[in-house]
């Protein structure tokens, strides 16, 4: 009988990282197996390639290996490339030798820690082993902010990037504005994808009994306030807004306050629970019950993306988006203008329809079914090829 004291996800975290672990202490084998000092590796074949010479696969390092969107990534780009883990604080793994490492895929600098000479005595490792960096855009600073420690770490990494990948034109303007790349560095656009675990639409058939677990009535129409509270994210100022407006079909379910922080007393603010960390089960059936994601957020912050975008699609859910660019660009005709300020939200309560909520679920539906993780490997290997023989 499994003990039921030790998650489901424990199990999950050792077999995700027993292989790759074991690949780690072999990098000296792989780097024979491969021949990387012999040929340069191959992702794309060129058209017109000799199919019958065997053609080697690049080596990528991910640091974060465990984390669910590079977790997603490598289930996308499986079989395309070799991939191993890069060790961080939170995650151990042997460190491969770099000699035998063709790509380095960053994602969130943070986890990297926040020693300035110790990244450029890493970069500096990375470039006299001939490793190529690619950085994807998530934030342009962290989420916890420090900028002091952490906008000079970004720029070394800008500096050192051979290929950058966004995940809006928006993104990419915006980081391109603050951190100082070289010419010779790539940039694509990849968009977000959303995670399988979240898009399981025969959830919508359990509405009735989620909503019994939740302890809230029915709605005509029912908007989520849902995950980390980051600066960025306007939730009390969206909640007064609901407290302004004289809408009286929408009914308002928060699991985003910050601590200490309380939701102002109105009957259709069903639910206002501070942010705490959920199974997914827990949050896939809040997603589940909702018919919109609000995302009050300020356009003039340091979030570059938001997987709560991508979390609204999986679930089919329409997307009340302030004028935060990233939303307008991402969630096209899924996104109903809504504005961040208390002001702006009542306006666009007071306006909100069921038809409108039929036509922007109806959109995320469309987008749905342009954003699973499959869709991304091509253009993620195509990229990766692009960095290589740019680099060659």
């Amino acid at each position: 009988m499994r003990n039921v004291n030790v998650p489901m996800g424990t199990y999950r975290w050792l077999f995700a990282w027993i292989p790759p672990v074991g690949i780690s202490y072999m990098d000296r084998a792989i780097g024979r197996l491969t021949g990387r000092s012999q040929a340069p590796a191959t992702i794309v074949p060129p058209p017109g390639a000799n199919q019958s010479v065997v053609q080697r696969k690049a080596t990528v390092a991910y640091p974060g290996y465990s984390h669910e969107y590079v977790r997603h990534l490598r289930g996308s780009v499986r079989g395309g490339v070799r991939v191993l883990p890069y060790p961080t604080k939170l995650q151990f793994s042997p460190k491969p030798n770099f000699r035998f490492v063709d790509i380095f895929h960053l994602h969130f600098v943070e986890i990297m820690g926040h020693d300035y000479g110790q990244t450029k005595e890493l970069i500096s490792e990375l470039k006299t082993n001939g490793t190529k960096i690619v950085w994807t855009a998530h934030d342009l600073t962290p989420h916890f902010k420090h900028q002091e420690f952490f906008d000079p770490i970004f720029q070394l990494w800008a500096y050192a990037a051979d290929g950058m990948i966004h995940h809006s034109h928006y993104g990419e303007r915006r980081i391109r504005e603050r951190y100082d790349f070289p010419d010779s560095t790539l940039h694509t656009v990849i968009g977000n994808r959303y995670r399988r675990e979240h898009g399981d639409l025969n959830l919508e058939k359990k509405r009735a009994e989620f909503e019994s677990q939740l302890g809230i009535a029915p709605a005509k129409i029912r908007i989520g306030l849902i995950g980390v509270p980051r600066a960025e994210k306007k939730v009390r100022e969206f909640l007064d807004g609901v407290t302004l407006s004289t809408a009286r079909d929408i009914q308002v379910v928060c699991w985003s306050l910050r601590p200490g922080e309380t939701a102002p007393h109105d009957e259709r603010i069903a639910i206002a629970e501070p942010y705490s960390w959920v199974y997914e089960h827990t949050h896939e059936k809040r997603l589940a019950v909702c018919d919109l994601i609000a995302l009050p957020i300020d356009p003039d912050g340091e979030m570059l993306t938001s997987g709560f975008v991508v979390d609204a699609v999986a679930m089919g859910l329409g997307i009340l988006a302030s004028e935060w660019e990233y939303l307008t660009e991402s969630a096209g005709e899924a996104a109903i203008p809504c504005g961040h300020s208390a002001e702006s939200v009542a306006e666009c309560l007071n306006a909100l329809t069921v038809t409108d909520v039929v036509k922007a679920r109806a959109a995320s539906l469309e987008l749905r079914s342009h954003l699973d993780w499959e869709s991304a490997r091509e253009p993620t290997l195509n990229f990766y090829q692009a960095v290589l023989d740019a680099s060659s």
